[in-house]
């Protein structure tokens, strides 16, 4: 009996703990009584660009789980290489240019070097390795010391340096529309080669399981700055942000690089007027194809993919970037109206470890998106162009949000909350970030709506209303997304199938 009466003060305390826990991890954030279309709340100021931040601590935001931010990098703008502290997920909104990734681990792929000319005979690590090897013998078995393998570590370098005139991790083209998976801790840089501002968007996720610190967004900067401080953070308003690398004593530099103290003290000084989008003088170089894409059968084969057997991709040449602009590959497409592309972790597959995804919507004016909800995901909404009429209702059955939505501004919809889009100028085009590497939506409406697969008589007991009625209310849609928000209602049983 003592036995038993001890397990069930145990299993007490148990419940008692992971119940405070779970009030801990998941506070209830999300009792929003009102939403409202954000405005980025801080500019970072940089000599080529800005980056403007919305408050992750808005009553929306926090309830979401993420954080968003705006990169404008004017033309031959560089933003510097950082990463974060959770997964991030990007939209180039405007403009093209170059990004590169630096992923732990991974070799230097892309290379230029004239042994790879013809002629040269072979490729780097063959006759450079022989010699590096013979060296190393040689010098192993006269026993030179540290100081033979300084010797050795410096001739090793000047081969290297006289071999290759750069080597680098891969750079890729992104133009508007590409969507950008980047996972934590990864460094990232890009560059405006156009003459028009390059504009990306990006949400990071701060609720999720990768990011093992508290939910606020840390940039960790590679290079240059940022003189106004991660004004975000609270205690940090003042202090002006350097990159990591000037942290450290500058004799650890010096010998980590194998360079002189001087030029370790010029790294870790970064000039405070630049900033972290920097203007690159003259022509910037970075080896990479001349073409974009891939060759068609690739792509073929990528989409008909699915989950994949582990040895078509690793992470060092997993892809990253899906564009989502290109209305023959939409999910839904209407010409009259628009279309709608979704992106998930079955057409980038390394969505599944981030358990992010991505829609892209651009529909004409007074189309509407028929009343659906995200079953299994937050979204936020940031529109890229035009204007809306939005409307989204709570789980208690309130109107937490009644207005237009523009170019520029963000809309947070939770899990459940319901959403109905009408565009309101000539086009509307926006993209939506959701929690979950496969967000599913329900619809109130149309052809596989909830409301459609109902039986009539649980309809008409339901609302309230006779049959006929009824009939009317699950027939007359014959849509599944996409339809006119005005102009003569269809009657009766549904005719054609619309996509």
């Amino acid at each position: 009996m003592a036995r038993v009466s001890s397990l069930l003060s145990f299993c007490f305390t148990l419940f008692i703990f992971f119940h405070g826990y779970t009030a801990q991890k998941f506070p209830n954030e999300c009792q929003l009584d009102q939403l409202n279309a954000l405005e980025p709340t801080h500019v970072l100021k940089s000599e080529a660009g800005r980056i403007e931040i919305w408050d992750h601590q808005a009553p929306q935001l926090r309830c979401s789980g993420v954080s968003f931010a705006r990169y404008i990098i004017e033309a031959k703008g560089l933003y510097l290489p950082a990463f974060y502290n959770t997964a991030k997920l990007s939209f180039v909104a405007k403009g093209h240019g170059l990004m590169g990734r630096v992923i732990p681990g991974c070799a230097e792929t892309y290379q230029d070097s004239p042994l790879f000319q013809p002629g040269r005979g072979g490729q780097y690590g063959e006759g450079q390795g022989q010699e590096g090897r013979q060296g190393q013998g040689q010098e192993g078995r006269h026993g030179q010391g540290q100081e033979g393998r300084h010797g050795q570590g410096q001739e090793q370098g000047q081969r290297q340096s006289q071999s290759f005139r750069d080597m680098h991790q891969k750079v890729e083209q992104i133009r508007t529309g590409d969507t950008i998976a980047t996972s934590p801790g990864v460094a990232q840089w890009f560059y405006n080669d156009g003459q028009r501002p390059l504009v990306i968007v990006s949400v990071f996720d701060l609720a999720s399981d990768q990011n093992q610190l508290d939910r606020n967004p840390r940039p960790f900067y590679l290079a240059g700055n940022n003189p106004e401080g991660q004004v975000w953070l609270q205690g940090r308003e003042q202090n002006p942000q350097n990159h990591i690398i000037s942290g450290f004593a500058p004799e650890v530099i010096a010998q980590a690089w194998k360079i002189d103290l001087e030029l370790a003290k010029k790294i870790q000084k970064p000039n405070e007027k630049h900033g972290n989008i920097v203007r690159v003088e003259g022509q910037f170089s970075a080896i990479r194809p001349p073409l974009r894409g891939q060759r068609p059968q690739e792509e073929e084969e990528e989409r008909r993919g699915g989950e994949g057997n582990g040895l078509e991709e690793t992470i060092c040449s997993a892809r990253v970037t899906e564009n989502l602009d290109d209305p023959s590959n939409a999910d839904v497409y209407k010409p009259q109206l628009g279309y709608i592309s979704t992106l998930n972790s079955y057409d980038l597959p390394i969505l599944r470890f981030l358990r992010l995804s991505a829609l892209r919507g651009s529909i004409r004016q007074n189309a509407m998106v028929l009343p659906q909800w995200n079953a299994n995901a937050n979204a936020v909404l940031y529109v890229t162009e035009g204007e809306a009429q939005v409307q989204v209702v709570n789980d208690n059955g309130d109107r937490v949000f009644d207005g237009q939505i523009s170019q520029g501004q963000l809309l947070s919809i939770p899990q459940g909350f319901a959403v109905v889009k009408r565009a309101t100028s000539q086009r509307f085009e926006w993209v939506e970030f959701k929690t979950n590497a496969n967000a599913q939506i329900n619809t109130l409406a149309g052809r596989t709506s909830v409301v459609r697969g109902l039986p009539l008589e649980v309809v008409s007991n339901g609302f309230g209303i006779s049959l006929e009625e009824a009939r009317r209310v699950k027939f007359n849609t014959l849509e599944t997304t996409l339809t006119h928000s005005s102009g003569p209602i269809s009657q009766g049983r549904p005719r054609v199938a619309y996509a």
